[in-house]
């Protein structure tokens, strides 16, 4: 049962990517995973519900993917960490691109739970970076300030969010300008930083 039930979430997430919501019928989705349609309401009471549950795994892939990422890197500095995250923002969606074309489908469609489910998300995710990134700057800068700290998070958020929306936008040499360019912002505002609380 729960093997049919997440065959059934990675079918529909390859038919968001192919063909967008719309285009991802229940029974392009069933065929997908070898059953009749009406077994998918077995699982899922409705379209929206198993698109609710896709876009889910999408974003915790993600989520998981950025802890993942921290935890690796935890004993560098702090700059380091913030362009490690930028370059595992692109190396995870570049490694997915079914996933993240899925997602772009999932982010512009119709429903009105994927927009809630994606405020939360993104409410939940934002307040993690400012907690983690936040305690990982003072444990760096411990005179920072807590405008500083939150102007410096908020960039990060800023350019991460950028930096994804480049992924479809350009080819590979333009993103890796995209990711330099990114990685060059960054620095700078660590040489701000560091002008101003270590001198």
């Amino acid at each position: 049962m729960i093997s049919i039930r997440k065959n059934l979430i990675n079918a529909a997430i390859k038919q968001y990517a192919l063909h967008g919501y719309h285009g991802a019928t229940m029974r392009k989705i069933a065929d997908e995973v070898g059953i009749k349609p009406p077994s998918i309401y077995f699982f899922f009471k409705n379209k929206e519900e198993l698109f609710v549950a896709a876009f889910k795994q999408l974003l915790d892939n993600h989520f998981e993917k950025m802890e993942l990422i921290l935890k690796d890197n935890w004993d560098r500095p702090v700059e380091q960490i913030f362009t490690a995250m930028i370059q595992g923002i692109i190396s995870h969606h570049k490694g997915d691109m079914e996933g993240t074309d899925a997602y772009i489908s999932l982010v512009t469609s119709p429903v009105v739970e994927i927009s809630k489910y994606l405020n939360n998300h993104m409410l939940r995710y934002n307040e993690w970076l400012v907690n983690i990134l936040g305690s990982l700057l003072k444990s760096e800068y411990p005179n920072i300030s807590s405008s500083d700290m939150d102007r410096i998070v908020e960039k990060f958020i800023l350019i991460g969010n950028g930096v994804f929306w480049g992924i479809k936008l350009y080819d590979n040499e333009n993103l890796k300008g995209q990711e330099v360019l990114a990685n060059q912002i960054i620095h700078v505002l660590f040489e701000e930083l560091n002008e101003k609380y270590i001198r």
